[in-house]
């Protein structure tokens, strides 16, 4: 089965959460069924259950087998907000990488106790489409960032995949040699990228937060050199 689009599920999760926000579902009340919200929002059967998932992951949702989704919750309309940091200002891109660190390193460990197998594939997947595009630097950020967020959904706690998608894919600090094709450099990333999964698959919290913490401190690294 193929994976969804992130952009995607991400859509839907919005015009779900609108939904909810605005009153049209109130919480006790049941969603519509997947194959009602495929034809409303024009996505696949996928595209929904992943979107079900997430919000089923931050406390909005509950599905019972053969009941369909129920809304538990109204989301918090006040999200948490960074201001826009400007690729060319060094200092500021490496104060958001210190506290991607701080929020990061705990959402690995989460992750390698709490991610369902479906999460890990998710995870694999992101990986698997990083080391796909290589040459096509729009796609690498793509994935990049897919990683990140499923990893960070992988947790079981709404609050770290929220901060991300808050960020957005400006929080990702590419340097240069990436930009550039520079084989080496993506090899280190997707390496580093690889050593967070294969924690996470191995269950081992402490491995995978060293991992990820290994990824982002490279990465202040490779920005300074």
């Amino acid at each position: 089965m193929s994976t969804p689009r992130p952009n995607l599920t991400r859509q839907l999760v919005g015009d779900l959460l609108q939904l909810v926000q605005e009153g049209v579902v109130r919480p006790g009340t049941k969603l519509p069924t997947e194959a009602a919200l495929m034809e409303r929002f024009s996505v696949s059967r996928t595209v929904v259950r992943e979107a079900l998932s997430q919000l089923q992951a931050s406390g909005i949702v509950r599905t019972y087998q053969g009941r369909g989704s129920f809304v538990l919750a109204t989301p918090d309309e006040h999200g948490f907000e960074v201001g826009a940091v400007s690729p060319g200002d060094l200092d500021a891109v490496l104060a958001l990488l210190e506290f991607r660190t701080g929020v990061e390193v705990e959402a690995a460990g989460l992750a390698a106790l709490r991610r369902s197998p479906a999460q890990l594939a998710q995870i694999g997947e992101a990986l698997a489409e990083f080391a796909d595009a290589s040459e096509r630097p729009t796609a690498a950020v793509d994935a990049d960032f897919a990683f990140h967020l499923r990893v960070a959904w992988s947790s079981g706690n709404r609050h770290f995949p929220q901060l991300l998608e808050s960020l957005g894919r400006g929080m990702l600090a590419i340097p240069r040699s990436r930009l550039g094709h520079d084989e080496r450099a993506f090899a280190r990333t997707y390496a580093e990228h690889a050593a967070i999964h294969d924690a996470i698959e191995s269950s081992d919290p402490l491995a995978a937060g060293a991992a990820m913490r290994t990824h982002l401190v490279n990465s202040s690294r490779r920005l300074r050199a």
